[in-house]
């Protein structure tokens, strides 16, 4: 009797291979490297549940599908219909439009905070004008966190993580040195953004090994 992972991995090479993609074109469409792919199709690890959701909601049949074993042919039917094409464009939107939601949350909350001091005629209203600086990391995270529950891109998300750990360093700096009283330089804060950024780039860069299955 085969394993699960075999029997996922067999569900997911054949709806690929009837879909008439390569495993270059699966990646580029749900955002997985094709190594990972090449791992899962040939059985030598099991992908996780919020992957296998992933893979049910782009060929759109459920995940007791992709781990129960199936015939050939319905494989092939399943991957000939092409309404689920229409319903990843129309999610994909959507996931386009709640990342771009969430940065004009936050820049509203911190443009609305301004305004109402400014109406209270607060005196310190002018040190209310580092939220719009600190508005710039915090929507980065949050988009960086929403990109990462999306798409699964590693590019693009070492690229975001990169951008928030610098903003909020600069924050810092930019905060010592004009709002605090008395200022204070700290501008040597930069220094850490090295570490965190090879840090990043030798996780971008890390590849697991792909155990081979014993054989039987």
């Amino acid at each position: 009797m085969e394993n699960l992972a075999e029997i996922v991995g067999k569900n997911l090479a054949s709806l690929r291979k009837a879909k008439g993609l390569t495993q270059q074109d699966l990646a580029r469409e749900i955002n997985y490297s094709d190594k990972s792919i090449s791992k899962w199709e040939l059985g030598y690890s099991l992908p996780s549940v919020d992957i296998l959701k992933d893979f049910a909601q782009f060929y759109g049949v459920s995940i007791d599908y992709l781990v129960v074993e199936q015939k050939q042919e319905d494989l092939e039917a399943v991957a000939a219909n092409t309404d689920f094409d229409a319903d990843l464009r129309a999610k994909r939107v959507n996931q386009a439009l709640v990342i771009a939601l969430t940065a004009t949350f936050v820049f509203l909350v911190a443009l609305s905070v301004y305004l109402a001091s400014l109406l209270r005629g607060d005196p310190s209203s002018n040190k209310f004008t580092s939220l719009f600086f600190w508005m710039v990391p915090v929507s980065i995270f949050l988009i960086a966190w929403e990109s990462w529950r999306y798409y699964h891109s590693r590019l693009l998300h070492i690229i975001l993580l990169s951008a928030f750990a610098w903003t909020l360093l600069l924050c810092f700096s930019f905060h010592f040195q004009f709002y605090k009283d008395p200022p204070e330089s700290i501008w040597y804060i930069l220094i850490v953004g090295i570490p965190i950024q090879v840090i990043l780039i030798l996780w971008g860069n890390f590849k697991p090994r792909i155990k081979k299955k014993a054989q039987k």
